[in-house]
C-alpha cells in the first residue's frame, strides 16, 4: 500500500514537472532575454562596487568626524635646524619601512613634545612615525622611561619585506605599548580597507581606541568623513608655544604624524592624503561603529532578478512612454534611497548597477517587443488578405446570384403581364392572383437591386460622380416616382421648397437618398395620412427634411435603423422590407460630407433630415 501511494506520488511529480517544462519551453525566448538581463546586472555588481563606492564619498561630501580625535603635525622645517648636528644613522637601512620618519627623531623634542601632550591627560597617544632600528640605540634617563613608556603612548611597529615585524625602541616587555601602522593599497592603488593584523601585534588603531576590529577577511571599508582637514589639527609649533587651548588634548585620542613633500602620500575615495590621516579616519569609524556594511553577492543577485522581474512587467504589459517613465522613476529612486542608506546608516547598496540592469531590460524587450508587434502585424496582413479574398468571394457570389436572379424575373414578368391581358376579362380570380403575383415579382426584384447597391457602394473602387445640379428638381423627380404609389394608400405629399442656388452633389446618389426617404414613409404611414418635404437653406448648409405622420419609432431603436440588414423591433411582421434603406441614406450622405438626423414620437410621426454643404471645398476636404 505504501508502495503504491510513493508511487502515485512520484507520477503526480513528474507529471506537474513536465508541465512546468513544457511552459518555459514555449516561451524559452522571452526566459533566455530575462536571464540575459539578469547577467549584465550582475557583471555590473562588480565594476560598480568598486567605482561607484568611491563616488559615493565625493558625492556625500565631508562629513563632521569625531571631536575626540587630535591630530599632531611635526612638519619638516620644524626640524631644519637642528638636522646638521645629527650623527650619522639608518645602520640597517635594508629593514626600514620608510626612512623619512627617522628624520623627526630627537630625543629632547620629543620629550617635551610628549611632556605638553600628557600634562592635558589624553585619552591615548598614538605615534603613526616608526622609530626602531632606524635611529639606532637611544638611552634614556629613569624620567625619560618614564615619559616614553608611559602606558597611554602607544608606538608604531611595522614590517619589513619578508614580513618579519619591527618592532619600535620603546616596546615594553608586554608589548602593550605598540601597534602595526600598516596602510594597505588595493590592486589599484588605492586605500580603501584597514585589514585586522596578526594575534601578536595588533593594528596601532585598536591599542589607542580599545577595540578590536571586526573579523573579517576581506578588509573593513573604512568610512571616511572627507578630505583634509576634517579633524582638530595642532602643528607642532603651536604645542611648542603654548599657542594651544589648555584643554585640547584632555580626554582625547592623539595621533601625532609627519608632513613632509619627501614623505609617503596615499590616495583614498577622498583624494590625496597621509598616513596619519587615514589611521584618523580608521579611529574615527572605530569609536562610532562606522564600518560600511554590505550584504553578501547572492541577495544582490536575488534582489537584481526581482527588479529585472518588475522591469520586464512593465515594458511588456504598459505602452512604451509610459514604461519608460516608471523605469527611470524607478532607477532615480533605487539611486537616492542607496545615497541615503549609505549616509544614514553606512549600509552600501549597488546604484549604478540597477540602472546597467533596468537599461540593458529597456533594450532588450523593446526589442522583443517591437518583434511581436511585427509578428501580430504580418498575421494581421495574412488575416486581412485572406478576409478580403472571403469578401471579394462573397461579393462575387451575391452579385452573382443577384445577376443571374434578375432574368428570370424580368421573363416572369413579361409572362404575368402578358397573362393579365389576355385573361383580364375572362377570369377574375386569375387575374387578382397574377396581379399579386406581379407585385411580389416587384418586390423581391426591389431586394435584388437593394443587396447589388450595398455591394457597389462597398466596394474599393466606388466614387461618387459630383455635378451641379438644383437639389429641389432631384426631390420633385423622386417624388413624381413616388405619387402613384402614395395614391395606392390615399396619401398626401406637400412640399415646402425653397429656392436656392445650384450646388454640387452626385444627382443620382442624392435621388436614391430622396426615394428611399419618402419611400419609407408612404410604407410607415397609415392610409389617409400624410408626407410633407421640405428643402431650405440655414448657414452653409443646404437641409432637405422628410415628415411622416406614420406610427413612429421607439427611442431604444433609433440607433439601430441606421444599421445594415436592421429593422425596428415591431416592424418585422407589419411591413416587408430588407433594412437597407437607411444604411444606405446615411452612407450616401456622408460620402458628400453631410449628416443624417431622425425624431420620432411614438404614435405621432417621425422626422428624418439630411444635410448638404454649400462649400465645394470643404466637401473635398472632408471626402479626401
Amino acid at each position: 500500500m505504501l508502495q503504491r501511494v510513493q508511487k502515485a506520488s512520484f507520477q503526480h511529480l513528474k507529471l506537474r514537472l513536465e508541465v512546468l517544462l513544457r511552459f518555459f519551453s514555449r516561451r524559452r525566448g522571452f526566459w533566455l532575454r530575462c536571464l540575459l538581463c539578469w547577467g549584465i546586472g550582475c557583471l555590473a555588481l562588480s565594476n560598480d562596487e568598486i567605482n561607484a563606492y568611491d563616488q559615493r564619498f565625493h558625492l556625500r561630501g565631508d562629513q563632521k568626524a569625531s571631536s575626540q580625535i587630535v591630530l599632531v603635525t611635526i612638519r619638516q622645517s620644524d626640524f631644519a635646524t637642528i638636522y646638521d648636528t645629527r650623527t650619522n644613522f639608518l645602520d640597517n637601512m635594508s629593514e626600514v619601512t620608510d626612512i623619512t620618519d627617522s628624520y623627526f627623531w630627537n630625543k629632547r623634542i620629543w620629550s617635551e613634545l610628549l611632556i605638553r601632550i600628557l600634562r592635558q591627560n589624553p585619552k591615548a597617544v598614538g605615534v603613526t612615525l616608526y622609530f626602531g632600528d632606524n635611529i639606532g640605540k637611544v638611552a634614556l634617563t629613569q624620567e625619560e622611561q618614564k615619559l616614553f613608556y608611559d602606558m597611554r603612548v602607544f608606538w608604531s611597529a611595522t614590517t619589513n619585506n619578508l614580513d618579519r615585524v619591527l618592532n619600535p625602541a620603546f616596546t615594553s616587555r608586554d608589548l602593550n605599548n605598540i601597534g602595526s601602522n600598516e596602510v594597505r593599497r588595493d590592486e589599484d592603488g588605492v586605500v580603501r580597507r584597514v585589514f585586522p593584523q596578526r594575534a601578536e601585534l595588533p593594528h596601532l588603531v585598536e591599542k589607542i581606541t580599545g577595540k578590536k576590529f571586526p573579523t573579517t577577511q576581506a578588509g573593513l571599508p573604512i568610512n571616511f568623513r572627507g578630505s583634509n582637514k576634517v579633524f582638530t589639527q595642532y602643528s607642532f609649533s603651536e604645542i611648542m608655544y603654548d599657542e594651544v587651548p589648555f584643554d585640547a588634548f584632555t580626554n582625547k585620542i592623539i595621533l601625532i604624524g609627519a608632513e613632509t613633500s619627501s614623505g609617503p602620500v596615499y590616495i583614498t575615495p577622498m583624494g590625496t592624503i597621509s598616513r596619519t590621516e587615514i589611521l584618523a579616519h580608521t579611529t574615527d569609524t572605530v569609536l562610532g561603529n562606522k564600518w560600511i556594511q554590505r550584504l553578501s553577492n547572492s541577495w544582490y543577485a536575488a534582489g537584481f532578478f526581482v527588479l529585472m522581474l518588475i522591469a520586464v512587467f512593465l515594458i511588456t504589459t504598459y505602452p512604451q512612454s509610459v514604461a519608460l517613465f516608471f523605469i527611470l522613476w524607478i532607477g532615480t529612486l533605487l539611486a537616492a534611497l542607496s545615497a541615503w542608506v549609505f549616509d544614514t546608516f553606512y549600509f552600501w547598496s549597488p546604484a549604478f548597477s540597477p540602472f546597467v540592469l533596468l537599461g540593458a531590460s529597456w533594450i532588450i524587450f523593446i526589442g522583443y517587443q517591437a518583434s511581436k508587434v511585427e509578428r501580430k502585424n504580418f498575421r494581421l496582413q495574412q488575416e486581412q488578405q485572406y478576409l478580403q479574398e472571403l469578401e471579394q468571394l462573397k461579393n462575387n457570389f451575391v452579385s452573382l446570384i443577384s445577376h443571374d436572379l434578375k432574368t428570370p424575373i424580368a421573363k416572369i414578368q413579361a409572362i404575368v403581364d402578358r397573362l393579365l391581358v389576355e385573361h383580364q376579362s375572362k377570369d377574375e380570380s386569375l387575374s387578382q392572383d397574377l396581379q399579386s403575383l406581379r407585385l411580389f415579382g416587384d418586390e423581391l426584384n426591389r431586394y435584388i437591386q437593394s443587396i447589388l447597391k450595398v455591394l457597389r457602394v462597398e466596394s474599393r473602387d466606388f466614387k461618387i460622380n459630383t455635378e451641379v445640379g438644383d437639389i429641389n428638381e432631384v426631390v420633385e423627380e423622386a417624388l413624381q416616382q413616388l405619387r402613384p404609389l402614395a395614391r395606392e394608400k390615399h396619401i398626401t405629399i406637400n412640399t415646402s421648397l425653397e429656392p436656392m442656388f445650384s450646388l454640387e452633389f452626385d444627382t443620382t446618389l442624392i435621388k436614391e437618398v430622396v426615394i428611399n426617404l419618402v419611400e419609407n414613409a408612404i410604407k410607415y404611414t397609415p392610409h389617409g395620412g400624410s408626407i410633407e418635404v421640405i428643402s431650405q437653406e440655414e448657414d452653409d448648409l443646404v437641409h432637405v427634411i422628410v415628415k411622416d405622420t406614420g406610427e413612429g419609432i421607439k427611442p431604444e431603436d433609433m440607433e439601430k435603423v441606421w444599421g445594415k440588414f436592421t429593422r425596428g423591433s415591431d416592424q418585422d411582421m407589419k411591413t416587408k422590407g430588407t433594412g437597407l434603406g437607411l444604411y444606405l441614406v446615411k452612407y450616401f450622405i456622408e460620402l458628400h460630407g453631410g449628416k443624417v438626423k431622425m425624431e420620432s414620437v411614438v404614435g405621432t410621426g417621425t422626422t428624418v433630415s439630411f444635410t448638404l454643404p454649400l462649400d465645394t471645398e470643404s466637401e473635398s476636404e472632408v471626402l479626401a
